[in-house]
Parts: structure tokens; sequence; C-alpha cells
């Protein structure tokens, strides 16, 4: 399973990539309590009933482009793949035309705009749901639901200044810039920590070992080489450098990794967003 937890300002969501079918509920299953919604590794959501029981309300595997959940711990929302067996081209169904929104007790809500969904996420602890919606080239619309009946509480056209939006209406990442604290002092201290980083860096060069970098770079995910991979500094998985490395295992039976290998390219650091596999 590959997960991601993004927190900004009451917003909190899960990214997958999952495979599996509903599940077969055991007998310790049936009377598993659980106080919060749940995303197991099998791509299958549960959510919390009056009870706290779990309840299964469906499972991942070809139906969700993404999934969230809110910060009260008891919504889901996955916002459903486009049938391309129903006559979608394969860059329309590439994208997502209505939320389900699964809540405590098992209530499902779907969420329809009218247009595909560019970004959204939940507000005030999952009590409602902010899409933006509308062409990919060109001004869209936000819109404001109630997650539990799907009734539409605000909506509004692109401002020409985004400044303009109201809160609700920010995306993610905007509502995670807004969240940054800013000062005189943190400013000199996040300089301090950028020049440790590159010295840091710095201080692995051609000739070292590959289990050299390893004391301040790690790996991410992606695609990579046993002779050529992408590491990232190990406080800050947006901090890159490419590497490529000279194998001391014989190439003829088959090249293994080994902390051995010799580096002989490390690229100067860059930023980039991090790859999940």
């Amino acid at each position: 399973m590959s997960l991601v937890v993004l927190t900004a300002a009451g917003v909190s969501g899960w990214l997958f990539f999952h495979k599996g079918n509903p599940p077969v509920t055991s007998q310790k299953q049936q009377f598993e309590y659980a106080k919060q919604a749940e995303l197991d590794n099998q791509g299958n959501i549960f959510v919390s009933s009056d009870q706290g029981k779990l309840i299964w309300m469906g499972n991942t595997n070809h139906h969700c482009w993404e999934l969230l959940g809110a910060t009260d711990r008891q919504t889901m929302g996955c916002s459903v793949m486009q049938d391309q067996e129903q006559g979608n081209s394969p860059e329309s169904s590439m994208s997502s035309l209505q939320l389900e929104i699964y809540r405590r007790g098992g209530h499902k809500q779907i969420i329809q705009p009218g247009a595909p969904i560019l970004e959204w996420h939940f507000w005030k602890d999952g009590d409602q749901v902010a899409v933006y919606s509308g062409p990919r080239s060109g001004e869209g619309t936000y819109a404001l639901y109630d997650s539990a009946t799907g009734r539409l509480i605000a909506n509004l056209a692109a401002p020409a200044d985004e400044a303009l939006l109201p809160q609700w209406a920010k995306s993610r990442g905007e509502l995670d810039d807004e969240s940054v604290t800013t000062s005189i002092e943190l400013t000199r201290e996040r300089t301090k920590w950028i020049a440790k980083a590159l010295r840091q860096i710095g201080k692995i060069r051609p000739g070292m070992r590959r289990k050299d970098l390893l004391k301040t770079l790690t790996t991410e995910g992606g695609l990579s080489f046993p002779t050529q991979q992408t590491y990232v500094y190990i406080e800050c998985p947006y901090i890159k450098v490419d590497v490529r490395f000279k194998p001391v295992n014989d190439e003829r039976n088959g090249f293994k990794e080994s902390p051995n290998d010799i580096i002989e390219f490390i690229s100067k650091p860059y930023l980039a967003w991090s790859v999940s596999d």
C-alpha cells in the first residue's frame, strides 16, 4: 500500500494505489470495534457503525482515483473513475464526474457537480465538501456541498485573483501555503537549515561508496536502476540528487546492488515533488 497523509487547515487525506475484492468477514472481524473510518491494505473502505463496529463500504480497486479522509476520522470520500467501457475516451476516463462520501453508520452520499472534478477536499471536519470542477483548459466553478445530504451550500465562478477566494474554495496546496508560519527569526532558521542540507550533501563525492551516502540520503519510489538512482535528503523528501554507480559485483552474473558500489557521479541538489510507488 502507498499511503500519503495530507494535512492543511482541517484537510487530511489518503492517496492510494490498491487492488482487492470485498473482504470475507471472519468471526473476529464481526466483533471488531472501531471508532473511526479505515482503509486496509487490500483497499477495502470501512466506516464505523453507531455501535462502533466496522461497516464495509466498498473497495478502491478500479473505482477510486483518489480517496480522502476527513479530520473527524469518521468520513471518507472517493472520486469515482469513469467507465471506459461505457464509451468514454481514455482521456476523459482519467477524470472523475462524481464523488462518493462514506459516513459513520454506513451512509453513502453521491455528489455530481456536472463537470470534471479538478480538485476537491473536505471542509469543517468532514461536514462539508468543497469541489472545483470544469474544463481542464478554462475557467471552472467552485461549489460547497453538505456531506450528509449532498445539498449545494454555495457556488461561485473562478475570480480573476485567487486571493479573493473564500477559505473553503482554496485548494489543499493553497491552504498548506497559508498555514506556514513566517517571521524574521524563522526565515533565518530556515536559511541555516538549507545551508546545512547543502553542506551535508556536498560531502558526498565520486569515489565514495553507496553505504556512505545512506548517512545523509535515502531512496524514494518511482523508476530506478541498480546503477542509477534518485536519492532524497533524509530530512526533506523534496531535496533530491541523481546518483550513478559503478558496480563491484560481476555484471556477467547479474548485477546486484551492493553497499560497496562506487559512486561515479552525483548531481547537484534540486527540488522536486515526492514520487510514490
